[in-house]
């Protein structure tokens, strides 16, 4: 009797549907990358994401990007657009505002995961585990809590490349083939630039040679989507570039190519570095751990042999397969090779593993995986568990009396418990204790892993999040503060624009940036300077004649002084 036909014997079991698995994917996203998402400050590049969107919100100039007065135009602006739709939403600027449009972009690609792959190419079990793999490498768990770019940019990549894949494998129009992914593509195309169509034909030209399919290409629906993508990004690009310099926007557009082209030749501003250089390929192995170590499974022969049994009945699927599959691996090398190459280039195919291992996992039962995966997992599962329960119980420890940490601890305890249950009830078959049935025992491996990590995110968001926030010194918000405490209610603070600070994001609102002293008003009170420039300061007032005096100094956290100057405008 077939492991389906045992499921349905069973009397009333609870059987896993697309809605569930979404819903599942849902609960496991928000035990994730909501735990904690607003307890860290702003950190690296995340201010200069947030910067621009402050000033959108300010000024109401949502063509130009700026940090301080000046245009940034390294990066489109999608993400700043998102980011201050989301402070809007919420009524201010806030951490936790600025991180969840990334937060959100894995969740949308984690249900197109589930929803279109599941439900038409890999099935109910096989896009469950695909969203749970897509949800829990060390990629996105760290990525997708950030106000980086690398989420949205993997999840738009991400949702075009799944959309095109189950067109193709159902067999879909040209018209819906092409079209369908192209508002995601577009969108790409505003978040950073045209380097994921590099990832997107990597995948589906090798598709569709492996499915004799290329003719595909030359579809008038191929060519339009192009021009749509483009013409987003130009829709965009034209009137910006005009209004940063309406006399010559022929030199915005010069900058532009050379962001593009310095990454492939190596003239960016980082140097060679032969070490790196050589470090790129391991890196990319190591960001999709911990399921890198299953990878290894897409080219086993009993994998293929039995997609190759399935695929009779679809001749797409396993040409999907070995295409997606050699498509991954082509396009890492050639990225990984780059002169200046690095390893969060790779980040938009992190999908196409993901959707690999969920149908080679789950293909008849996973009859096609090793047939030790299981029991090791199992010990994987059980050791996991155990780590994270130990760390439930330490919670209340290092409370120290705080009765909301007191009352998380129980929730979590309790929701540890649930697993627990699973896992051993799973393990021992004792489906009268809980009536979860499904024909591939990975998939209850995957949903234990997947609950494991969610319970440990949790932990470490209530006590590892609020003390690693509290033992960094000088951080931004306290530079920012020291600042703002020195300064009399409503003044204007008028700030040195010779390099990005992070901290300048915590010193808005209320605040003008400028480039020389000449730049400054005759009313201008204080001012805030690098210490190197402020003896410069110090012996010329400018044209008035009253002079400038040290009100306070910060150090911030790469061990720079600034001073803050100020004098009688009366």
């Amino acid at each position: 009797m077939s492991s389906s036909v045992a499921a349905r014997a069973v009397p009333g079991p609870f059987r896993l549907t697309r809605f569930r698995a979404i819903l599942f994917i849902v609960l496991l996203w928000a035990g994730i990358y909501l735990p904690g998402l607003g307890s860290l400050q702003l950190q690296h590049e995340e201010p200069r994401r947030a910067l621009p969107a402050l000033h959108m919100l300010a000024s109401g100039d949502w063509l130009v990007p700026r940090v301080g007065s000046d245009p940034y135009l390294r990066k489109p602006p999608l993400l700043n657009w998102l980011i201050a739709l989301s402070c809007k939403l919420f009524g201010r600027p806030s951490e936790w505002a600025v991180r969840l449009p990334s937060a959100l972009a894995t969740l949308a690609l984690a249900i197109a995961i589930v929803a279109l792959g599941g439900g038409r190419w890999l099935g109910s079990e096989g896009g469950l585990v695909a969203g749970i793999f897509f949800l829990t490498n060390i990629t996105m768990v760290e990525n997708g809590r950030l106000a980086e770019l690398e989420a949205m940019y993997v999840a738009l990549t991400g949702i075009a490349l799944v959309l095109w894949m189950t067109a193709w494998r159902l067999g879909l129009a040209s018209w819906q083939l092409w079209l369908l992914p192209v508002p995601f593509l577009a969108l790409g195309m505003l978040t950073k630039g045209p380097t994921h169509l590099i990832f997107y034909y990597g995948v589906i030209l090798p598709v569709l040679v492996l499915g004799r399919d290329t003719r595909s290409l030359f579809h008038p629906a191929h060519c339009i989507s192009l021009a749509v993508i483009l013409g987003a990004m130009l829709c965009w690009a034209i009137p910006c570039s005009l209004a940063v310099n309406s006399h010559e926007p022929v030199g915005v557009w010069r900058f532009w190519w050379y962001q593009l082209a310095s990454r492939a030749t190596g003239e960016s501003n980082e140097n060679f570095s032969l070490l790196k250089w050589l470090l790129n390929g391991p890196q990319t192995l190591k960001n999709y751990l911990p399921w890198t170590l299953l990878l290894p499974i897409l080219w086993r022969r009993q994998t293929i042999a039995r997609l190759a049994e399935v695929a009779n009945s679809r001749p797409r699927d396993l040409a999907l397969f070995r295409g997606a599959r050699w498509g991954m691996v082509a396009t890492t090398i050639v990225m990984v090779l780059l002169p200046n190459g690095s390893p969060r280039y790779i980040y938009p195919l992190i999908v196409v593993p993901c959707l690999l291992l969920g149908r080679a996992l789950t293909v008849e039962g996973g009859l096609g995986s090793p047939a030790w995966l299981p029991k090791i997992w199992s010990r994987v599962n059980l050791v996991l568990l155990t780590i994270v329960t130990g760390g439930i119980f330490a919670m209340p420890i290092v409370a120290r009396g705080d009765r909301w940490i007191f009352l998380w601890t129980c929730l979590v305890a309790i929701l540890a418990w649930c697993v627990w249950v699973f896992t051993l009830a799973k393990s021992a078959r004792r489906r009268g204790l809980i009536r979860f049935v499904t024909e591939s025992p990975l998939t209850g491996h995957a949903i234990t892993s997947a609950a494991a990590t969610a319970l440990a995110m949790m932990v470490f968001a209530l006590v590892i999040v609020p003390r690693i926030d509290s033992a960094k010194a000088r951080r931004p918000r306290e530079v920012a503060a020291a600042f703002r405490e020195a300064l009399p209610a409503g003044a204007q603070l008028w700030v040195l624009e010779d390099q990005y600070r992070p901290f300048w994001y915590y010193l808005e609102p209320n605040v003008r940036y400028f480039h020389r002293l000449a730049d400054l008003p005759p009313d201008a009170g204080f001012i805030l300077v690098p210490m190197v420039q402020s003896r410069y300061f110090l012996q010329d007032p400018g044209p008035r004649t009253v002079p400038w005096t040290l009100i306070k100094y910060a150090v911030d956290s790469e061990n720079r002084r600034f001073d803050l100057l100020g004098r009688d405008t009366n």
